[in-house]
């Protein structure tokens, strides 16, 4: 099929989408003849990235002065050291996580009574974001960044700084991240691959940073308190970011929704003062055009997003 012909074909075939539909449909268009190749080198330096970070961290991707606290209510209460594996989900996808079970390296199952066949499934649970997740984020959900400051509170291996490194322009990338080792491992993977005019690691409780938490205009909170501090301390922390995180139109990414966070929590909280959800059906309807994978896009169903009133 030459030029000419495409055209026709094309030009044929819009009138027939809907028109709800057309913008996301040409943007697939530009997405797949425009940048594919950009967006290649931006996974392969995450997967580099991935490889490095694997040799430098145990599997669990759990720090070696970390504790884990295990919820006794809540959405999560079910889990335990017994029934729980920590795999961290940027290191490791379904595909590396299957693998890994074939080898017999990991299971997804425990015996509730050794030596029978009572088993039952294994939680998996992730500190971090996958990276559809990632891509999701900074190319799908967020509107422009440039000029703009994003904070990633409690950052860990550093997966969502990578991310809005090399998939955004955002002028100045934040996390802040309690316990050194972490930080020192950001670190090093933001000196090796020359992150460091945009990316900013601070060792820090987030409690003595109110100053960044104001001027920041997204906020990214994944799975950030529940697993690594106890309850008191989690209600004294989200009391905290609710006073502190005032300025009109900030936006706030959680994984999961601040209600669910909430929800197990005695605090005085009134999130409709605080923040509004906004809806993202379109957004994911944009990117499941993209992804065109379910698995993929079952991943997304525990990403939310908040504006601050």
């Amino acid at each position: 099929m030459d030029l000419a012909e495409a055209v026709v074909e094309f030009q044929q075939l819009l009138p027939r989408i809907r028109p709800d539909c057309v913008d996301q449909f040409i943007s697939w268009i530009k997405e797949q003849s425009g940048s594919e190749q950009e967006k290649s080198t931006q996974e392969k330096i995450l997967d580099s990235i991935r490889d490095d970070i694997r040799q430098s961290i145990p599997f669990n991707a759990l720090g070696p002065t970390e504790k884990i606290h295990f919820a006794t209510n809540g959405p999560n209460s079910d889990c335990n050291p017994r029934n729980t594996v920590h795999v961290d989900a940027f290191l490791y996808d379904d595909d590396a996580i299957d693998s890994l079970c074939e080898e017999g390296k990991l299971s997804r199952n425990h015996c509730m009574q050794c030596g029978s066949q009572d088993v039952r499934p294994l939680n998996f649970i992730t500190h971090s974001a996958s990276i559809t997740e990632i891509k999701f984020i900074f190319q799908y959900l967020l509107p422009e960044l440039g000029g703009k400051v994003v904070l990633d509170v409690g950052s860990r291996t550093g997966a969502i700084l990578y991310g809005a490194y090399l998939f955004t322009n955002a002028s100045q990338i934040v996390g802040v991240e309690m316990d050194e080792f972490f930080c020192q491992l950001q670190q090093k993977v933001v000196e090796k691959y020359a992150f460091g005019d945009r990316i900013k690691i601070v060792h820090n409780d987030v409690q003595n940073e109110e100053q960044l938490l104001q001027c920041s205009d997204v906020i990214i909170l994944n799975n950030v308190f529940e697993f690594f501090v106890p309850t008191d301390v989690q209600e004294r922390l989200w009391c905290f970011l609710s006073e502190k995180i005032r300025r009109s139109g900030t936006l706030l990414i959680t994984i999961p929704s601040i209600e669910e966070s909430l929800q197990h929590l005695t605090t005085s909280i009134d999130v409709t003062t605080w923040i509004k959800p906004v809806d993202i059906s379109e957004k994911l309807k944009h990117a499941s055009i993209r992804l065109g994978n379910s698995d993929e896009m079952s991943e997304l169903d525990g990403i939310f997003m908040y504006q601050v009133l």
